[in-house]
């Protein structure tokens, strides 16, 4: 809740709360979607997955819906799959992605997953590709969210949002852009007019195409769609994007300098979550992620 206060700092307290008790039964749902979805129904569901522009493409989306039926939707469609993850989410998701291909009469070869922090990872993305693969990437990956000191923003691609902003990783973009590969943005959303909570696979948004490697204004240009693309995703509902729980309100995150002097006392509140230390400002509702300098540790 505080989170979101960061973003809608205009939001009453009576509108997070509902926010919040959304939130958490939108998750409740999705995962019983992830556990009980009937694979008769993904294409009837989502006929717009049968695009055949996104072979041998890099396709970002998001963490919002049912997010994690994206794959199914994609591979049921004839898509060859590969899905770039943390290792975290790999050793979770493997056995049940075998699970998904083997229920659906899929070979194995239909969807793999590559670790993101593998130092090959962009050797076997341009392989992946190079056969005709689509390449997922979810571009608001909790690894996006965290570590935004001033000499770990390279790389990094700060997005507007709200009254704050956050960062997404930029490399795999930048390097579509320098080699002219396409680039599309999807993700699911809900259908409108009907009285369940009924999910599709919306149009791809074209970001980038091979004719885009010499123009200048090339990747600009792809990162304001990106955004713009987010933000409509967002006031569909904002309830429906997971993340809500790993973003860090960084505003004022660069007016770091001299914060001691302006500070007028407050309370704050020590917490980790995700193998990450933090300290909430009660007064400023305001995180401050603890980050220790390992050069200072004896």
């Amino acid at each position: 809740m505080a989170n979101v206060q960061g973003f809608y700092p205009d939001k009453s307290a009576v509108e997070l709360e509902a926010g919040y008790q959304r939130w958490k039964d939108h998750r409740q749902r999705f995962a019983l979607m992830n556990r009980d979805f009937p694979f008769e129904n993904i294409l009837h569901q989502s006929p717009n997955v049968e695009l055949a522009s996104l072979p041998g493409s890099i396709v970002f989306t998001f963490h919002y819906g049912p997010y994690r039926l994206l794959p199914r939707y994609l591979v049921a469609a004839g898509y060859r799959l590969t899905i770039v993850v943390s290792a975290s989410v790999l050793d979770r998701e493997r056995t049940r992605y075998a699970l998904d291909l083997a229920a659906m009469g899929l070979p194995a070869d239909r969807l793999e997953c590559l670790e993101a922090s593998n130092a090959m990872v962009i050797r076997k993305i341009l392989q992946a590709i190079s056969k005709s693969r689509l390449i997922l990437v979810f571009l608001d990956a909790n690894e996006s969210a965290g570590n935004n000191g001033s000499n770990r923003e390279h790389g990094r691609l700060r997005v507007s949002f709200g009254a704050s902003y956050f960062y997404w990783r930029s490399n795999l973009l930048k390097l579509a852009h320098r080699i002219g590969l396409p680039v599309y943005a999807i993700h699911l959303s809900p259908k409108l007019h009907h009285t369940g909570p009924t999910w599709q696979v919306g149009d791809p948004l074209t970001v980038l195409t091979p004719a885009d490697k010499n123009n200048p204004m090339a990747l600009l240009n792809a990162f304001t769609k990106l955004q713009e693309y987010f933000h409509a995703m967002m006031q569909q509902d904002w309830t429906a994007w997971e993340n809500w729980g790993l973003m860090h309100h960084y505003k004022g995150f660069d007016q770091r300098a001299g914060i001691d002097a302006r500070c007028q006392g407050s309370y704050m509140v020590p917490f980790s979550f995700a193998d990450k230390g933090y300290l909430f400002d009660l007064s400023r509702k305001l995180f401050y992620e603890i980050i220790a300098n390992k050069d200072n540790i004896s």
